[in-house]
């Protein structure tokens, strides 16, 4: 999902037709660059973040299995295999696409592993501090062309921030009793065990994610498919976050969660669909 974040952003900054931009081979290396830079840094993120949660996953069932709390690879081997793809990354994004790429891709890995991962443990605003590092690949993307940051390209990264709360809720309630169990501080038991609050948070940031959406359509050169689309898309989403408020039960978080998976997918499949120039 990262990378087709990052590739989302990198097409909505293109201005002349896809077609015509892959006719040069420069043009196809810098993209294909810019999307294995992100992919390797995303991926080091995460070895970094499981080597470091690796005691805490052991505790819940849904993470017992990876393979560093199972035993399948050594903690000081994800350590090192971590640090070096990640620094891979960022040396190919600022060797062969450009310095502020790669200054926000590293941004993202510092707030991802060392501000997200250890917050998980002392706060449940650790949520918000989340947004950020899975934002950026969206104004990765975007500066991975222009060199500079843009309004579609803010918008975008504004989409994604605020998709992330409703979407990481409803995983949060699914999966409470996990997180508890493993020390993780979540909304759903630290002051919220009934859902109240958390059902009403997913639809305020839904709310700004369909206006972000909306904004993009305004400011971007997308066409009426996209509009329709976003509307549609929209209405799925606020039916499976009421439907949240009025049940706070798993099936109606699980509905809210492949809601947000659909709602973020489509936007993406819209933008390169309906691109107009």
């Amino acid at each position: 999902m990262i990378v087709l974040t990052a590739a989302t952003g990198y097409y909505l900054a293109i201005p002349v037709h896809f077609e015509e931009y892959c006719s040069s081979f420069g043009n196809i290396l810098l993209f294909l660059f810019a999307m294995v830079g992100t992919a390797l840094t995303s991926a080091g993120s995460c070895v970094l973040n499981n080597y470091y949660e690796r005691e805490y996953d052991q505790q819940m069932k849904r993470t017992v299995s990876r393979a560093l709390p199972s035993g399948i690879i050594s903690a000081n081997s994800a350590l090192i295999f971590g640090i070096l793809i990640s620094i891979v990354g960022l040396s190919i994004l600022y060797v062969y696409v450009n310095a502020f790429t790669a200054l926000l891709s590293f941004i993202t890995i510092l707030s991802y592993v060392y501000l997200y991962t250890p917050l998980k443990r002392k706060t449940k605003m650790s949520l918000y501090a989340g947004t950020l590092p899975g934002a950026l690949p969206a104004l990765g993307g975007w500066t991975a062309y222009t060199g500079e940051i843009g309004l579609s390209g803010i918008l975008l990264f504004l989409i994604v921030l605020f998709w992330q709360i409703p979407h990481f809720l409803a995983l949060a309630w699914i999966y409470r009793i996990d997180y508890k169990q493993a020390g993780f501080k979540m909304h759903t038991y630290e002051g919220d065990s009934s859902g109240n609050r958390i059902s009403v948070l997913s639809i305020v940031y839904t709310i700004c994610a369909i206006a972000s959406a909306l904004l993009l359509w305004q400011y971007s050169k997308l066409g009426f498919v996209y509009l329709l689309g976003v509307f549609l898309l929209s209405l799925f989403l606020l039916y499976a976050c009421i439907q949240f408020m009025l049940h706070k039960d798993n099936k109606s978080a699980k509905l809210q969660l492949y809601a947000s998976y659909a709602y973020l997918s489509g936007i993406f499949l819209l933008v390169f669909v309906n691109k107009q120039l």
